[in-house]
């Protein structure tokens, strides 16, 4: 009697155990550290505005591969100087980072992923993908050309470090709305 009590013990502790989890390949560092210098290097503005969301980086560190949507220099450039400005100012840092945010995806996703989606969730939020057309008139007889287009941003150029991508976009690819909040801490009359 009792080792059928401790049997069945046995098997109710067994059974009320939570189940093994599959955990995820530890990333490599220096994937990251290469995905940094990267940027650093051949988008260096998109960089200064990217690397103030620090907690967005220490969790991308703890994943196994990600994607960054990167606007190139010309996409800066296209800026005017009020909006270069309202980039760089310390009190418009949450907007910021959440523009950031909206340029990073969690997992590595290819051109060709994207190509097929209608969509993708960042660490900023869901938005729209598509296909670039070239040609038409008020977006009637147009064709596809190929391209990928994030919220409006083309992908020019893709590039891979480990299990991490970087495409290179044309413009930004955040929602436009985010761009009403620039300028909204500011006390009336300061500069």
């Amino acid at each position: 009697m009792r080792l059928a009590t401790l049997a069945l013990v046995a098997a109710t502790v067994q059974a009320l155990q939570p189940p093994l989890r599959t955990s995820r390949p530890a990333t490599r560092l220096y994937n990251t550290a290469e995905v940094e210098a990267c940027l650093n290097d051949e988008f260096p503005s998109f960089a200064a505005l990217v690397f103030q969301n620090e907690e967005l980086w220490r969790g991308l560190r703890d994943g196994s591969g990600y994607t960054v949507l990167a606007p190139n220099e010309a996409a800066f450039a296209k800026l005017d100087d009020k909006r270069q400005n309202q980039l760089k100012d310390p009190r418009n840092g949450e907007v910021v980072e959440q523009i950031g945010a909206y340029h990073v995806i969690s997992d590595p996703v290819s051109k060709d992923d994207l190509y097929e989606s209608s969509g993708v969730v960042t660490a900023g939020g869901r938005i729209d993908v598509g296909r670039s057309v070239v040609g038409g008139f008020m977006g009637i007889g147009g064709k596809e050309d190929g391209g990928v287009t994030v919220n409006g941003a083309k992908i020019v150029s893709s590039k891979s470090i480990g299990e991490c991508i970087i495409h290179e976009m044309d413009d930004f690819a955040h929602p436009k709305v985010l761009d009403r909040y620039f300028d909204q801490l500011r006390i009336p009359g300061s500069s």
